[in-house]
């Protein structure tokens, strides 16, 4: 038996108010990710870990596409993962197999090979990391490999460009001697220290969230 149905200018009262609650919903949790994105972002800036683990930040809302609903979702996530989470715990990191992490001194940080370099993406126009390592740059600039050198008990060692010096603002002697300038710290691991707080963030993003979402239910 039908009891009753809506019809005319009740349905579209409804469906008015349907939209109005889910739009204000979606925009809610739209303001709480983009706070919690923001503030990661800024923590990883204040932490002077670089652009690139600064925009490895991302954001995602569903649904992605136009359909209203009301249980919208917001997703803040890593492209970073475990090197965020490493700055997150203080954790160590250890080098994988017999590999050495590669840590700048002075001497590289002054040249540029701290940072990692940049290049055209030919998809989208912007840029994007490239694939090959600072230590591959700085033999690419001083024209050969770099010379390694153990040092204590053979747990850490030294990397060290070696040659003519060509002119280079950190070669010692003048130009035409011989140089040698160490470029990188080889460590088997490295204690981080924590520079990132994600738990703290998601819970000014989470509270900020249920006052939105507490808002529309109050109007």
């Amino acid at each position: 038996m039908i009891v009753g149905r809506l019809s005319g200018d009740v349905k579209d009262l409804v469906n008015a108010g349907f939209d109005d609650i889910a739009d204000a919903a979606r925009a809610a949790v739209r303001s709480a990710s983009e706070a919690l994105q923001t503030e990661l972002r800024r923590q990883t800036r204040a932490a002077g870990l670089g652009s690139g683990l600064e925009k490895a930040w991302r954001l995602e809302l569903y649904p992605k596409t136009g359909r209203r609903t009301l249980r919208p979702a917001g997703l803040v996530f890593s492209k970073a993962t475990r090197l965020h989470d490493a700055f997150d715990s203080g954790e160590t990191i250890t080098a994988r197999g017999s590999k050495w992490l590669a840590i700048p001194l002075a001497a590289a940080k002054e040249l540029g090979f701290d940072k990692m370099e940049q290049r055209p993406d030919s998809r989208r126009a912007s840029l994007v990391p490239a694939k090959w390592s600072n230590v591959a740059a700085a033999e690419s600039h001083f024209g050969g490999t770099l010379r390694f050198i153990p040092i204590g008990n053979g747990a850490r060692a030294l990397l060290v460009a070696e040659g003519k010096a060509r002119g280079d603002r950190l070669a010692r002697g003048g130009v035409g001697r011989a140089t040698s300038i160490p470029l990188f710290l080889l460590v088997r691991r490295v204690r981080g220290r924590k520079l990132l707080d994600i738990s703290a963030a998601t819970r000014a993003a989470e509270a900020q969230l249920a006052s939105n979402l507490s808002n529309i239910l109050g109007r």
